[in-house]
């Protein structure tokens, strides 16, 4: 005769499924609990630019095809097309600036010196620059490409040579096909990934990269990162702007909104001036070495 407890029906098979749910909880939630971390961890590690409501920058958010099939309805658009395909002239530092320079470039080269340099007597930072453009920029540019987006590079580091003796100079050159249906910061980290930048940078030391694609930022930088990504501007001038406010960032200039001083870091003056302002001069300075 049994005369032990009988268990009832269910039981066994409800406390194995509870701990199965325990066990799944405590998988999940920590890796959620990551995923959110690392989220997160990226909108602090990177600034985004904004764009502003103006015509300009209406045109300048269209990718390539956007843009060129506007160019073909609209006259004053196809001029702007045609004006901003343009190579311009470059002003260039050193002799060093010349080495990773396409052959035959199209525009004019001047060789510039640095009085600022020769009356403090510390030597020139040099800062190797790892260029990376995407599809859309590619095909927006055709050859002519790396002509561009150097002279882009030389012209954002014109104010870090005559201020802070700070030289871009680059070296590199990639090509790099961006995900169509990103459009924010996460491009940035797409092109690290995908040129292999985190584990091997091969001697250079920041890293520029360029799309025509549409994107909900003008641009993005990692403060006192070493790597920043911008939308085209649909203006060479605009272009050095940008590039030189995003490489601000990898010096840890913070951004002064649309009222602040007047400073290259300042939304409301970045297009019209190359200078910072005293605070983002002195935190160049501090960080001049950052590289």
């Amino acid at each position: 005769m049994n005369t032990g407890t009988t268990k009832p029906k269910g039981i066994g098979m409800a406390a194995t499924m509870l701990l199965a749910t325990l066990l799944i909880a405590a998988v999940i939630v920590p890796v959620m609990g990551a995923i959110q971390e690392d989220a997160k961890e990226r909108r602090d590690r990177v600034i985004g630019t904004p764009w502003t409501s103006s015509e300009m920058d209406r045109l300048s958010k269209l990718d390539t095809d956007q843009l060129l099939a506007l160019a073909e309805q609209n006259e004053t658009v196809r001029k702007l097309v045609e004006e901003d395909r343009k190579v311009g002239d470059m002003q260039i530092e050193s002799l060093e600036d010349l080495l990773c320079l396409p052959p035959n470039y199209p525009g004019n080269i001047t060789l510039i010196g640095n009085r600022s340099a020769l009356q403090s007597g510390r030597s020139t930072v040099t800062v190797n620059v790892w260029i990376v453009a995407d599809e859309e920029y590619r095909s927006y540019f055709g050859s002519n490409w790396q002509n561009t987006a150097h002279n882009t590079i030389e012209s954002a580091d014109n104010a870090f040579y005559s201020d802070h003796e700070i030289n871009f100079v680059v070296g590199k050159y990639s090509e790099w096909d961006s995900d169509d249906s990103v459009h924010d910061g996460r491009l940035l980290d797409e092109a690290q990934e995908e040129t292999g930048w985190n584990n091997n940078q091969q001697g250079m030391d920041m890293m520029a990269v360029f799309t025509n694609q549409q994107t909900d930022h003008r641009g993005w930088s990692e403060p006192l990162g070493d790597a920043w990504i911008m939308k085209h501007q649909i203006s060479s001038s605009w272009d050095w702007h940008l590039a030189q406010h995003e490489a601000s960032h990898n010096y840890d200039c913070p951004d002064h909104g649309y009222v602040g001083p007047y400073c290259i870091m300042t939304y409301t003056y970045m297009f019209v001036t190359d200078g910072w302002c005293s605070c983002c001069d002195q935190t160049i300075e501090d960080n001049r070495d950052h590289f």
